[in-house]
């Protein structure tokens, strides 16, 4: 999981709110400079934008056209950056943004204007926030070197937080740590350090320096006015705290969390601060709000990846590199027009192939992110679940109702038990996904609950003459996956119902089963006992039963031994190595 910490509007400060701001408007009269009316309508489109009105459209507009009537180059690329960011933050649509961005930036740069730095700062953010972190280092890059060259230190202070970021996702975290360092040495917008406190604190996390984290984090989460964004930055909080089994003031924090989420419009931000508030509860052992915030999380990441417009920003950044270059080589050698042609055409051919390759290397990274997600969520999708068991368990049934239906229409008596016999295997199969569908156990099965419905159903679908066989239980209660009880059931049946055929010439109230499930050390011990004649020969390996029971005790790695004396009953014991205890 990627987090990042950025600024994404990087070219006003405000201090009037936007009824002050149009009063402005109104005395300003005719005589007016006009660098201070377009200031004001950029300043409204902006205030406009954050609250997603598309007023800001309107102010933007009317900026640009008066910049226009007035020749103002700087006012008209500071409008189209308004625009853009419109476009970008508000409507997500990227790809207009781009265009007014790059429009912006090719004025800036025919009229020799330092406000290409803050556009190209701008197109940084936007590449950031669509995850194209090469993109949006190279562009905050050439934002920074301008920056400096112009001595423009607010903007050098953003491209170094915004570039610690960077390098901390791609894992180069030296470099990370040089500039997020060197960007609290910058002696302006101190607000600003708190997010360069987020990111120094997110840089230790990745590195596994919790202890060194926390206090930039702590910082970085403090709350005051000069910190806008404390609530936001939680989440990275949470994480440590979770990495560090520290639960210290956590219930404050949870709660800070829980209303953030409630009024935040951020999808990014809230998916962060759900996955990180799940990744706690984890932690501590509470599954079930875990599994509750897990849920929230997949549903916004889903939003998220369906919204992305990677691509089309792309294209369009590459479309614009491939003019600048032609309208350079243009003005250099006018005189070669039919190299420019050839140069042209070869670089569309270039962006259909890059166009291409990327399609698939992203999709593929795409199936490959989805997969991962959908195995290490599978067992908490609880309705997909139930729903997959009550169909496994309706097929089993109808499995078992078919050779009923069989045996009813079978007069030969030993084909008649041997279904009868596949029967019951079948339904000890079908009642662990009765069990698995009706309860929350969703991934796993109670021993004791399971092994009592098993011994009781095998002992009604049996018919005694006088005397139903008398058992006890002493079953150990654990939850293992589906993988280990079923083999254990099958044994069960077979080594149960071989019992009521072969232990007793005739059952009466003194005959006695008795059923034993234990965990001893790294094994489990199923023992079944009699007390009825006892073996009379040796154990038939041909049988079908002894075969099956072997065959699933491979499975389990497991080693099966009578122990039988005449007239004192048999004991039946299994010792199993290969189990899975949830």
């Amino acid at each position: 999981m990627r987090f990042i910490f950025f600024f994404l509007f990087p070219f006003i400060v405000f201090s009037q709110n936007i009824s002050e701001k149009q009063r402005l408007l109104n005395v300003l009269d005719t005589s007016s400079i006009i660098s201070e009316k377009v200031q004001l309508y950029v300043d409204l489109a902006w205030e406009y934008t954050i609250i997603e009105n598309d007023s800001a459209l309107i102010y933007a507009e009317i900026g640009l056209i008066l910049s226009k009537k007035n020749k103002y180059k700087l006012g008209e690329a500071i409008s189209l950056e308004a625009k853009g960011l419109y476009e970008e933050i508000v409507t997500g649509n990227y790809d207009l943004a781009s265009e007014y961005y790059f429009e912006g930036i090719k004025l800036s740069e025919e009229n020799n204007l330092a406000y290409a730095t803050s556009i190209y700062h701008s197109l940084g953010v936007m590449f950031h926030t669509s995850d194209n972190f090469e993109k949006a280092k190279e562009y905050y890059t050439i934002a920074y070197e301008k920056a400096k060259s112009e001595n423009n230190i607010l903007i050098q202070k953003k491209c170094l937080i915004n570039l610690g970021a960077i390098y901390s996702t791609l894992k180069e975290y030296q470099k990370a740590e040089e500039m997020l360092l060197e960007s609290l040495t910058l002696d302006i917008r101190k607000d600003y350090d708190y997010s360069t406190y987020a990111n120094l604190g997110n840089l230790y996390y990745r590195k596994k320096e919790y202890q060194k984290a926390l206090p930039y984090l702590e910082l970085a989460t403090e709350q005051g006015q000069d910190n806008l964004d404390s609530e936001g930055n939680l989440y990275f909080l949470i994480n440590v705290k979770a990495a560090l089994k520290d639960s210290i003031g956590m219930d404050q924090i949870m709660a800070r969390a829980t209303i953030f989420i409630e009024e935040s419009v951020s999808a990014r931000t809230n998916s962060l601060m759900l996955m990180a508030i799940s990744n706690y509860y984890r932690k501590f052992g509470e599954l079930e709000l875990a599994l509750e915030y897990r849920d929230k999380y997949l549903t916004i990441y889903e939003e998220i990846k369906e919204g992305q417009r990677d691509q089309t920003v792309y294209e369009l950044e590459t479309k614009y590199q491939t003019e600048k270059v032609q309208r350079d080589l243009e003005k250099e050698q006018a005189a070669q027009k039919l190299l420019y042609f050839i140069l042209g055409f070869t670089g569309i051919l270039l962006v259909l192939i890059s166009f291409f390759f990327y399609k698939n290397r992203k999709n593929n990274i795409l199936l490959a992110k989805q997969k991962k997600m959908l195995e290490i969520t599978v067992d908490e999708k609880n309705v997909l679940l139930k729903e997959t068991h009550h169909r496994v368990k309706n097929s089993f049934q109808i499995v078992s109702s078919l050779l009923y239906l069989q045996s009813e229409s079978i007069t030969d008596k030993e084909a008649q038990n041997a279904i009868k016999e596949a029967q019951n295997r079948v339904r000890s199969m079908v009642l662990i996904h009765q069990k698995l569908y009706s309860k929350d156990q969703l991934v796993g099965i109670d021993t004791n609950e399971y092994i009592s419905d098993l011994v009781n159903d095998i002992m009604e679908s049996h018919q005694f003459q006088k005397h139903s066989l008398a058992y006890t239980l002493d079953i150990e209660p654990l939850i293992l996956n589906v993988e280990t009880i079923t083999p254990i059931g099958l044994i069960i049946n077979e080594l149960i119902v071989n019992v009521l055929k072969h232990a007793f010439n005739e059952i009466d109230e003194n005959s006695l089963l008795t059923v034993s499930l234990k965990k001893k050390g790294e094994e489990l011990i199923l023992q079944i006992q009699d007390n009825g004649k006892g073996l009379q020969e040796k154990v038939k390996e041909t049988s079908f039963g002894i075969k099956l029971i072997k065959a699933l005790s491979k499975k389990l790695k497991g080693n099966l031994k009578f122990d039988s004396q005449k007239d004192q009953g048999t004991l039946a014991t299994l010792t199993i190595k290969r189990f899975n205890i949830l």
